[in-house]
């Protein structure tokens, strides 16, 4: 069974389209993707042995020998034109900027990015936008205590604000949603408790308009 994020990303994968998987670890997404038959072209990049070797045994014993094909290598650089959607999961996003800046070639390839970075989202979103690609589905959302936003790239453009590639332009259109007023609603907390306790002016100020900005949002 997938976990909370791992379903999220699953989700935003389109029926019937071929998958890279780079960083998929124990290659849960796949392995789900193939019992399911949702895609029939399937890669999983890893370039760490260990969790290489355990996708390979994970593909044996849930018997999908031939339905996922696997490489271990770094990033994109071993991915042929037979592929149409590209996720990068579970990593930062200067790691993923890298994978694609090794490869720029590649980019054109996809149709469909599907990107969870843990760190700085915004600029993921300023970068793949940068290159010619809008945002078509997000989430944010609490697995595990831990808050991931998972982004859905297509080829295409769009302008977006500020504040939309701050917090994400759908993200924002359902502000209404609950996990999202619970997510925020706790980084309000936390970054009230942070502006009680700090002495720096200049960072008071900056926790300040934060509060501001995420409590204006929440009306």
């Amino acid at each position: 069974m997938l976990s909370k994020r791992l379903s999220i990303i699953y989700s935003f994968i389109d029926e019937g389209s071929s998958v890279v998987d780079v960083g998929c670890d124990h290659g849960y997404l796949l392995i789900e993707l193939a019992k399911n038959n949702k895609s029939t072209n399937l890669l999983g990049v890893e370039n760490k042995l260990g969790p290489f070797s355990t996708l390979k045994k994970n593909i044996k014993l849930n018997k999908l020998d031939g339905k996922i094909n696997t490489s271990l290598s770094d990033g994109i650089s071993n991915v042929d034109s037979s592929f149409d959607t590209l996720v990068i999961a579970g990593m930062g996003s200067d790691n993923i900027v890298g994978i694609i800046e090794r490869n720029k070639d590649k980019l054109s390839l996809f149709n469909t990015i599907i990107i969870d970075s843990h760190t700085e989202t915004e600029k993921i979103r300023r970068y793949f936008v940068k290159k010619y690609y809008k945002i078509s589905n997000e989430k944010i959302i609490k697995d595990n205590k831990i808050v991931y936003e998972i982004i859905k790239f297509v080829k295409g453009k769009a302008n977006y604000s500020d504040l939309e590639f701050k917090y994400g332009p759908i993200i924002l259109n359902n502000k209404n949603d609950e996990e999202f007023k619970e997510i925020y609603n706790e980084k309000v907390q936390y970054l009230t408790k942070k502006l009680e306790n700090a002495t720096n002016e200049k960072f008071k100020n900056n926790l300040s308009s934060e509060i501001k900005e995420i409590c204006s949002i929440l009306r």
